[in-house]
């Protein structure tokens, strides 16, 4: 009985070492793309006969990245730019105000007017106006008398404030004056004893 069952024994264990050793094979490797999974060789381990195999399998997990997805488009997105529209300003428009020409006032003429008469005992007054003005001379600028004999009395000869009157008295000398314009209005107490010249012209005062 012993006989017979030992070489049934001897290739069961032929068998199994065959399918140990198959069992024990360096597995094929496998290629894999990008992004896919690759396997790796696994190493083969000397088992001893009658013991169990076991495989230890690396896998190596291979992500391909390409410059395409390294590289990042940058969105362009358009910018609006902003255009300016010209708006008109209205100029204002100048304005001409015309303002009312001064008319130039034509100088007056001057004049030169003596008065004669009185007498010491017997005095004269007078007062005459102008539409210019009136100014103390001392001279008898044609008249019939002497210089010496025109006084210039400003206590008795009085121009009034607005330059264009006066007050005078006459006792048997002269008196002078510088006018401008013409005479408007005279006067005296005796009228013929005043005689009135105006350059070196007598001038009737009834006038």
């Amino acid at each position: 009985m012993t006989g017979r069952l030992a070489p049934v024994l001897l290739a069961a264990l032929l068998v199994l070492s065959g399918c140990s050793q198959l069992a024990s094979a360096p597995n094929a490797p496998t290629e894999t793309t990008a992004g896919t999974t690759a396997s790796g060789p696994t190493t083969p381990t000397a088992t001893p006969t009658g013991a169990t195999t076991t495989t230890e399998t690396t896998t190596t997990i291979t992500t391909a990245t390409t410059e395409e997805d390294l590289s990042t488009t940058a969105s362009e997105t358009p910018v609006s730019t902003p255009t300016r529209t010209a708006t008109a300003t209205a100029t204002p428009t100048a304005t001409t105000t015309r303002f009312p020409t001064a008319t130039p006032t034509p100088a007056l003429e001057s004049r030169f007017v003596v008065l004669i008469g009185g007498s010491p005992e017997d005095k004269a007054t007078y007062e005459f106006s102008v539409t210019g003005t009136i100014e103390r001379r001392g001279q008898s600028y044609g008249a019939p008398i002497d210089d010496g004999a025109v006084t210039r009395d400003p206590d008795i000869d009085v121009i009034g404030d607005d330059g264009a009157s006066v007050e005078g008295r006459l006792g048997g000398g002269g008196d002078a004056y510088r006018i401008t314009g013409e005479i408007t209005e005279f006067e005296a107490e005796d009228e013929d004893a005043v005689e009135v010249y105006v350059d070196g012209e007598r001038i009737d005062t009834d006038e």
